[in-house]
């Protein structure tokens, strides 16, 4: 790897250390802002002020990433190879859907979502096309220049999963993530293996976006 791929690896992990520290700080000025403006404590209110954060401190450092690799939107979404995306991220989604279809399904519970929520469209919508295009659009697709695919996607994987970090210990559930055995941080992490892995195979972000959205369907 020539120097300006160090540098793009270099700038990549930076970039990232970057967003932490400002997402850190959007949960800490959310938490301040609540005690003035009550109206962030509603469902609507925190939605907007989460969409608004998550396109500054998510979406724009993965322009700038995409930027500095030299790849475009096409290249990344690779829309025209929708066959791969569609079978890949299908196959792969439904497979972890399956983890919580049966189950519910046992216990006589819903399978899919019975009403409508501003959560529930940040977890349908939101998280899967915002995750996927800074994790596996921008971070994978930069850390592949230097890594294998399977090294590229675990380190990616893992930092899918430190961003969550600080969410959990805000809203108090930091230690149960931690430490029970389903549901948690591990499947945080095996699910966006899962993610990388439908982005990698159809050679576009609308694997990873198309898996993730099956997985929190369901």
């Amino acid at each position: 790897m020539g120097l300006i791929g160090k540098k793009l690896i270099k700038s990549t992990y930076l970039t990232f250390a970057l967003l932490i520290i400002v997402w850190i700080g959007a949960w800490l000025l959310k938490l301040d802002a609540e005690e003035y403006l009550l109206w962030l404590k509603s469902s609507g209110g925190s939605f907007v002020y989460w969409l608004i954060a998550k396109i500054l401190i998510w979406i724009i450092p993965a322009m700038f990433l995409l930027k500095i690799s030299k790849r475009d939107l096409n290249v990344v979404f690779n829309l025209s190879n929708w066959r791969s995306w569609l079978g890949w991220g299908g196959g792969i989604g439904l497979l972890i859907a399956l983890t919580g279809i049966i189950p519910n399904y046992v216990q006589n519970k819903p399978i899919l979502p019975t009403s409508f929520s501003w959560p529930l469209i940040n977890v349908l919508v939101i998280a899967p096309i915002f995750e996927e295009f800074l994790f596996r659009g921008a971070i994978l697709g930069n850390l592949q220049k230097k890594y294998s695919p399977f090294i590229a996607n675990l380190i990616s994987s893992a930092m899918f999963l430190l961003l969550h970090i600080p969410g959990w210990y805000f809203m108090g559930v930091l230690t149960d993530n931690l430490t029970r055995p389903a549901g948690g941080a591990l499947s945080i992490f095996l699910v966006s293996i899962a993610f990388g892995l439908a982005t990698q195979r159809s050679k576009s972000v609308m694997g990873g976006i198309i898996a993730h959205f099956l997985n929190n369907l369901f």
